[in-house]
């Protein structure tokens, strides 16, 4: 397993402005700490919900978009971060920066940022936003939703699995939502920052030991991230020494596994 040491205090300032910065530049400096950059964004105008709404409302696919599974009601901001492409995972500039979000580019990751106004989300309802907004684009998206637990202010990450239709070669099948859940952001858990530190591009290893650049190398390098040989490097580091609330992260790889819950130990 990576050393993390030198990522830690860099993550836990990136965190700690979620409390003061607005959610968008906070959630692209966190990213950025982890190695996640890109110009490919959508710029909708505003952070307004319902900015986002009319423009889902206004494709084909905005059909699929349920407000009522998406806790709608609940969103306070929303952003459309960027589009992460294999250009961008290259580190190779191309002649003509694009910079749209391209639809084209399945094989692709999109990172979008929701505030919800509320606070004790279950497991259940923080998946089902997921859910709803990968229901609408035709890449993978990770879900970052910042909210509250107990009066204070957290943060949770959401990826889901993408499989392509076996009866239609040109709609994808949405798998299981692996989440982290409720990461502090202001008394971040050990084991929270290393389940971070893992994803940071410097420290993402390919099963095959293969460079990480593209979106095949990084779909396998994340999927190791969430196997259980490496939840138990972490819980052996624990002061319980036991799995503890990790044990609700079974045996399977993180993309063929139900709606999981990373919830650390007060």
């Amino acid at each position: 397993m990576p050393d993390h040491s030198d990522h830690r205090p860099a993550l836990q300032t990136a965190l700690q402005a979620f409390t003061g910065q607005p959610l968008a530049e906070a959630a692209r400096c966190l990213l950025a700490v982890l190695g996640y950059q890109s110009d490919r964004t959508l710029h909708l105008g505003s952070s307004s919900p319902q900015t986002f709404l009319d423009f889902v409302r206004s494709h084909p696919s905005g059909s699929a978009f349920d407000e009522s599974k998406a806790l709608f009601r609940d969103w306070k901001t929303a952003d459309l971060l960027f589009q992460l492409t294999d250009e961008e995972l290259t580190g190779q500039d191309s002649l003509f920066k694009e910079t749209a979000v391209s639809a084209g580019l399945m094989r692709s990751y999109l990172f979008f940022a929701i505030e919800l106004n509320g606070e004790h989300y279950a497991r259940g309802k923080l998946t089902g936003i997921a859910r709803q907004i990968n229901r609408i684009f035709p890449m993978p998206v990770m879900v970052l939703i910042k909210h509250q637990s107990e009066h204070h202010p957290v943060l949770s990450v959401a990826v889901i699995n993408r499989r392509q239709n076996k009866k239609d070669a040109e709609k994808d099948v949405l798998g299981k939502v692996t989440i982290i859940r409720q990461i502090s952001l202001t008394q971040t858990h050990r084991d929270h920052l290393d389940i971070l530190c893992s994803l940071a591009v410097p420290n993402l290893v390919h099963p095959q030991r293969l460079k990480i650049n593209n979106f095949e190398t990084l779909h396998a390098a994340w999927e190791q991230i969430f196997n259980v040989e490496l939840l138990r490097s972490f819980t052996a580091n624990s002061p319980t020494g036991t799995f503890g609330p990790w044990t609700r992260w079974n045996s399977l790889p993180m993309w063929n596994k139900t709606a999981t819950n990373a919830t650390p130990p007060r």
